[in-house]
């Protein structure tokens, strides 16, 4: 059994046990470009002894302001090795969450990527004492207040280092701990001030040691498209490396189809919304279909989200499969064997769709305090499920449904912030993780929202709005929906369009000379978002159903602080926000309504 208690332990196995020419591969002038195993290993070895050199000293914190590539998987290791803290910031974040972040974690040596992250950088420069360039600094960086060095040049320093003093790096990698701080993740700060989640380095490898999924380093292919940032990217990508799979880093969300048709790859992890916008756009392709493969299309889709006629999908299913469903896994490369879908729950009519088209999901679970704990393994997966405890972790549950969790992978605490670790971490070491859910009889998790998502109605009746947001976001017209119901009489939605979706049916009704807004406001989408609401309703409790909805024409982002940099909706600053639209549909809800509620 494979045992890794340090990114030590990670870098011996692989220089131990792999030898890959491409085992680190990234887009560059729109061709792959491939770093081998052998030279990975070395550029870690030659930048953290430069970074050494540099006057680095043990626990100082160096952030990485990057999108995911090789390098930052280097710069990773490096600024570990070297005796550094990492403190991965988010590409998207907001100005005053970088200031709050860089300046409670006193980072003054930053790595920085590509132009768009010279600009945030560039706007607070003062923070600064000396930059690291990944990427090509701009034209203008030569006038900037801080030392630069390029990621090149610093690589080449250490060469020089190592060959004058050839057992410094070992010296150094004998330094590292399990108990020492490796990287500081902060939380998205869906409800306040961001806190930074101290991983200690038994925390980052504790987990890796699993492998439930069989990884082959010959076949096995894992796409990389999840911010390193976040720690579930983070998290997965060291698990990549300990077990020597091919990693290919991609930040093209809006053409993964492509890129997957590129790379064929095996693995891939996702966030459920990413998941959603795979399925919208396959459905849209559907729908430019003409004629008999149109309505072949469409039927293959609906019997794919309908587990209710068991008989039909065997007797169908091998036909759909060779007509349709292959054809919907070739546009994903037609490789894919393992689905890890986190970060939030997934919606289980969306997962029964993938695993009905033959793309198998796995959810996993955990949180940026104690990443992952649970996930559906190859003989133990559950639609609605996030599957059972990892090896090293317990989970039980309070009287009032919240998880808690006790392991390895349990953060030392939250940095500067002492009264919010003693509030998190109990007596007995179990996190308190906020989160809903309960345990079958098997072990499996089953993940029910938020502690504080839970609307309580004015007449008391309780509303969990996730559920419904997500049955709201499988209709390709809806990119993200908002549930109002806290202390109202009943429950309406803030509705955010797709705006790709929007346009398409403009063409297809002849209304583009409609602005957007009188579009959606128009009688033709009234009736269809009716009746997506009307069948929605269905299935909902009277409390729980919704009664008005508005649309808000701009799109959530991270910049105006609607979402968390891992994409969650700030559901406090949208409602308060927006409070205007929510308010007019409580007061213009017919008389005769209201009193039906």
């Amino acid at each position: 059994m494979l045992q890794v208690d340090t990114c030590v332990g990670i870098l011996n196995h692989l220089r131990k046990h792999h030898s890959n020419p491409t085992a680190f591969s990234y887009r560059s002038n729109n061709e792959w470009k491939h770093l081998s195993t052998k030279n990975f290993l070395r550029d870690v070895k030659y930048l953290s002894l430069g970074l050494r050199d540099m006057g680095l000293q043990r626990g100082d914190k160096v952030g990485i302001l990057a999108t995911g590539s090789p390098q930052w998987s280097i710069s990773n290791f490096a600024i570990m090795i070297a005796g550094g803290v990492v403190v991965p910031l988010f590409s998207n974040i907001s100005d005053d969450n970088f200031i709050y972040e860089v300046k409670q974690t006193d980072i003054k040596l930053l790595f920085v990527g590509e132009e768009e992250h010279w600009s945030l950088m560039q706007r607070h420069a003062s923070l600064f004492n000396r930059v690291i360039t990944i990427g090509e600094p701009p034209a203008d960086a030569s006038s900037s207040r801080f030392a630069i060095n390029t990621f090149s040049s610093l690589i080449e320093k250490g060469r020089l280092i190592d060959d004058q003093a050839p057992f410094k790096y070992e010296e150094m990698e004998k330094e590292i701990q399990p108990s020492d701080l490796a990287i500081i993740i902060y939380t998205s700060g869906s409800t306040g001030t961001p806190k930074g989640v101290e991983l200690t380095q038994e925390n980052i490898v504790g987990f890796l040691n699993n492998d439930p999924y069989s990884w082959d380093k010959h076949t096995d292919r894992y796409l990389s498209v999840l911010p390193l940032e976040h720690v579930f990217g983070y998290s997965v990508n060291l698990w990549m490396i300990l077990w020597g799979v091919s990693i290919y880093y991609s930040n093209d969300y809006k053409n993964l189809g492509a890129i997957c048709q590129e790379v064929q790859p095996t693995a891939i992890v996702v966030v459920p919304r990413l998941l959603e916008k795979i399925y919208s756009k396959m459905f849209d392709e559907i729908q430019k279909l003409k004629g008999l493969k149109r309505s072949l299309g469409f039927f293959a889709f609906k019997l794919a989200q309908n587990q209710n006629k068991k008989i039909l999908n065997v007797i169908l299913h091998p036909i759909l499969n060779f007509l349709v469903y292959s054809k919907l896994r070739n546009a994903l490369g037609g490789k894919l064997r393992v689905v890890i879908s986190g970060g939030a729950s997934l919606d289980p009519q969306l997962h029964s769709f993938f695993e009905q088209i033959g793309i198998p999901i796995y959810e996993g679970w955990g949180m940026t305090e104690a990443c992952p704990v649970c996930a559906s393994l190859v003989d133990h997966n559950k639609v609605g499920n996030v599957g059972v405890p990892l090896k090293g972790y317990e989970i039980k549950t309070t009287p009032e449904g919240e998880i808690l969790v006790r392991g390895k992978g349990v953060m030392r605490g939250y940095y500067k912030n002492p009264e919010a670790t003693l509030k998190a971490i109990d007596a007995d070491g179990w996190l308190h993780t906020g989160d809903r859910g309960v345990l079958d009889k098997e072990g499996s998790l089953k993940i029910f929202g938020r502690m504080k998502e839970l609307y309580k109605t004015s007449t008391g009746e309780y509303v969990a709005p996730t559920p419904i947001e997500q049955a709201l976001c499988r209709y390709p017209l809806i990119e993200s929906a908002l549930i109002i119901a806290e202390g109202r009489k009943f429950s309406s939605c803030l509705l955010f369009p797709n705006k790709e979706e929007v346009k398409r049916m403009q063409i297809q009704q002849n209304a583009t000379t409609l602005t957007e807004e009188g579009f959606l406001n128009g009688p033709s989408v009234s009736v269809e978002v009716n009746k997506i609401i009307n069948q929605i309703n269905k299935h909902l409790n009277h409390w729980e159903q919704i009664r008005a909805y508005r649309f808000v024409i701009h799109p959530l982002s991270v910049k105006d602080g609607d979402l968390t940099p891992s994409m969650k909706i700030k559901r406090e600053a949208v409602a308060k926000k927006y409070g205007h639209l929510i308010d007019e549909m409580y007061l213009s809800i017919p008389a005769q309504e209201k009193e039906s509620l």
